[in-house]
């Protein structure tokens, strides 16, 4: 049964001056600010206001809902209040039409397709490609000295993609053209506003998606009829209630978006797990010692799971640095968030990085301390850390982004140790996602 989805179509509430807040500056309002530095603005508000408050991001009202309680109400939506696709609305033209961007039965229908690719049967398949990916690339960075390790994990897990998605050779024509479209795809959410003119990266990465699309659309005839075992072939071989293949549309619009988690957010998760590690060294020797024990070569699916160390430093670099900072919503109709009335069409950000460093939960926030996964402090409350969000759009690719992560610190910390400049500190950036501004600067020492 479809639901009604009248409030798709009715424009954004900004009647929001009952609501306690500060709009900022005319015309940009806090944007620029927030984009530096939602830290600081948001526990500006949350003192000030309490965990609901008003905010212009450029000239759209906004509320701020911050905290567990807010975090949760937003993401089990028991009462279906707040749609996604209405809060995501200004990437339409990126990602359109994929499961993040559906709400309720729409997305239930589109989240068993996706789903079908992650089965622990499909992610042991893909295990040995992506060792092999790994373990190469880290041997080439040993080899270049001082490097920007951003820009290296970006190719890696790029190549990663090509492979386990497509069945495409990251390095071959093919792959690299596939590789440098999405690199332009995946620049286009580096942005403020969206400004969809000529020369612009915005209006580039709606160029490389129509590229994507046309190369994953190409492919979906074959994909079918073959025994390939990549994503995008167990993709194309789902059927739907009726028996029937998914779109063509359905397939290369969720396959765009799931490119785009893969590897954006697991690059932003390795390199803030990487700066820790070289501001920390005695975990790089706990992590390393627990991939003795486990593999000498290359890591399985099952392994992951008896690699408790990485897996606390995992939880510990996303608590600090969140990959994906804030989740948007809007409300489908008037609605109370932490006593505060919400009415109708109103924008909503949780930030999901506050929440993660509010000291009233944590205990010194600002320390890289994944001992404190052990302690128990996360399950203070059930969305106290949530950095792959929670109920029905929770991240269904979690568990292949701790393998894929896993893998690449097994065969580095095996081989070699992190090295950061001495008294380096980095400056970071948290939007679109958290990662020092330099793209991490490091070298690799043999060990």
């Amino acid at each position: 049964m479809k639901d009604n989805n009248d409030y798709l179509t009715q424009p954004t509430n900004q009647n929001l001056g009952h609501i306690a807040g500060n709009d900022g500056w005319p015309l940009f309002g806090k944007a620029l600010s927030f984009y530096q530095d939602p830290h600081a603005i948001c526990e500006q508000h949350y003192r000030r206001y309490g965990a609901v408050s008003r905010i212009a991001m450029g000239p759209e009202r906004t509320l701020l809902a911050l905290g567990p309680d807010n975090a949760q109400a937003l993401h089990l939506d028991t009462t279906k209040n707040f749609s996604s696709e209405k809060g995501l609305e200004r990437f339409s033209h990126l990602i359109g039409g994929s499961l993040i961007m559906k709400d309720f039965a729409e997305h239930r229908f589109q989240r068993r397709l996706m789903q079908t690719a992650f089965k622990t049967a499909a992610m042991r398949d893909y295990s040995a490609a992506i060792n092999e990916i790994c373990a190469r690339n880290v041997h080439a960075m040993a080899g270049m000295g001082e490097f920007t390790l951003i820009k290296q994990v970006k190719q890696t897990l790029l190549e990663v993609a090509a492979k386990i998605f497509t069945g495409v050779e990251g390095q071959g024509q093919e792959g690299d053209s596939l590789t440098h479209a999405f690199e332009r795809f995946v620049e286009a959410f580096d942005y403020i506003f969206p400004i969809n003119i000529p020369g612009f990266k915005y209006h580039k990465g709606i160029q490389a998606k129509e590229q994507i699309d046309y190369f994953i659309r190409a492919m979906i005839n074959d994909k079918r009829q073959n025994h390939d075992q990549d994503i995008l072939a167990h993709f194309c071989r789902e059927k739907n209630d009726k028996g029937q293949f998914f779109s063509d549309r359905d397939i290369a619009e969720n396959f765009v978006l799931l490119l785009f988690a893969a590897q954006d957010t697991t690059t932003a998760s390795l390199v803030n797990a990487f700066y820790e590690l070289g501001r920390h060294p005695v975990w790089q020797q706990r992590i390393r010692e627990e991939s003795f024990t486990i593999a000498k070569g290359d890591l399985s699916f099952d392994d992951v799971a008896r690699m408790p160390s990485a897996g606390l430093v995992f939880n510990e670099a996303q608590r600090l640095h969140a990959s994906v900072p804030l989740f948007p919503r809007r409300s489908i109709r008037d609605c109370v968030l932490s006593g505060v009335e919400v009415p109708a069409h109103t924008m909503i950000m949780n930030v999901i990085t506050f929440n993660h460093r509010m000291p009233e939960w944590w205990s010194n926030p600002l320390l890289f301390d994944p001992f404190r996964f052990d302690r128990g402090e996360h399950k203070q409350h059930p969305f106290l850390f949530h950095p792959f969000g929670g109920g029905a759009h929770k991240c269904i690719g979690m568990h292949f982004a701790q393998f894929v992560f896993k893998t690449f610190l097994h065969h580095c910390l095996s081989h070699y140790q992190i090295c950061l400049k001495t008294g380096y500190q980095a400056d970071y950036r948290y939007l679109p996602m958290s990662v020092p501004k330099d793209g991490l600067p490091l070298r690799l020492e043999k060990i």
